[in-house]
């Protein structure tokens, strides 16, 4: 677990914008991954003077991120670990459920990496909320494709979007995804309720999904279980729909059309079904503009 330079960049991005670290809660004790040379291009990017802040400068790479929360603004920084080999500050397995006296105990919690090894994500992300007070954020870094065997899951934006609504108590303020290829882009992700479509990906590269939600008031989590919006969506029309006018819907042409290829050349239908769900359908792609917004690292 630790912290990379988009990471990096995009928590100095929250606090310039105004978002309190003061009471910090992370899972899991964080390393910091950059580099000297990264860490001062970074500061220098954000209008901050490397000299002030000589201890994010250790000689030991990697070297935790306890200075680093310090620039963010941290007073105070609880470490959740199932385990005090690090160094926690509060040993607590997320499998269970947290106690009452942490619940809106922190200005921001953080997952960044360790969601995906936590076997009861329900339970977990559910503490994350909890331990966020009314006004505060959640912040989570997550796997979302091609990490197969990194940890028990890899997320959908679609998951994050349904557990930060606004009937949990929480609005999403940013979801961004990172594809760390041979040059790094960021890409505004749209929720698949707004897009009317699944926000469905194929492709090479790792990507990793940086969400950042705000709690905006104290409801009663899960009070129903999140669902897809497109599965909603098709139940409400279904259940407004009158069987007694709607005529049974007859195949179109393309439905036709496939089918008989289907039953004539079925090897051949089923190469064009392995390329239609590709990475070189654009409907599966950060080229996807319904989907997926190119972002400018600086933004």
């Amino acid at each position: 677990m630790g912290i990379d330079i988009e990471t990096a960049r995009f928590m100095l991005a929250r606090r310039r914008q105004g978002a309190s670290f003061a009471r910090s809660a992370c899972l899991g004790r964080q390393h910091f991954f950059l580099g000297h040379t990264e860490t001062r291009g970074l500061l220098r990017e954000f209008g901050l003077d490397p000299a002030a802040t000589p201890e994010l400068f250790s000689q030991t790479y990697p070297d935790y991120a306890d200075a680093f929360w310090k620039l963010l603004g941290a007073k105070e920084t609880t470490v959740f670990d199932a385990s005090d080999f690090e160094g926690a500050t509060r040993v607590h397995d997320m499998n269970q459920p947290i106690a009452d006296e942490l619940k809106q105990a922190f200005d921001v919690v953080c997952d960044i990496g360790t969601l995906e090894h936590v076997f009861n994500f329900p339970v977990a992300v559910r503490n994350c909320m909890e331990m966020t007070k009314v006004g505060g954020h959640c912040f989570c870094v997550s796997p979302a494709n091609n990490a197969f065997g990194h940890g028990f899951y890899q997320f959908s934006p679609e998951l994050y979007f349904r557990v930060f609504s606004p009937e949990n108590g929480f609005q999403m303020e940013r979801c961004v995804a990172v594809e760390y290829g041979a040059r790094t882009r960021w890409f505004e992700v749209i929720d698949p309720k707004t897009a009317g479509a699944r926000v469905t990906l194929i492709n090479t590269s790792t990507v990793t999904l940086l969400v950042w939600a705000k709690r905006i008031r104290a409801v009663p989590l899960f009070q129903t279980s999140p669902q897809q919006s497109d599965y909603s969506a098709t139940w409400a029309r279904s259940a407004a729909a009158d069987p007694k006018k709607e005529p049974a819907a007859r195949p179109t042409t393309l439905q036709s059309l496939q089918r008989a290829v289907l039953e004539s050349v079925p090897g051949f239908a089923r190469v064009l079904d392995r390329l239609r769900y590709s990475r070189f359908n654009r409907n599966f792609s950060l080229a996807n503009r319904r989907s997926f917004v190119a972002l400018s690292k600086k933004d």
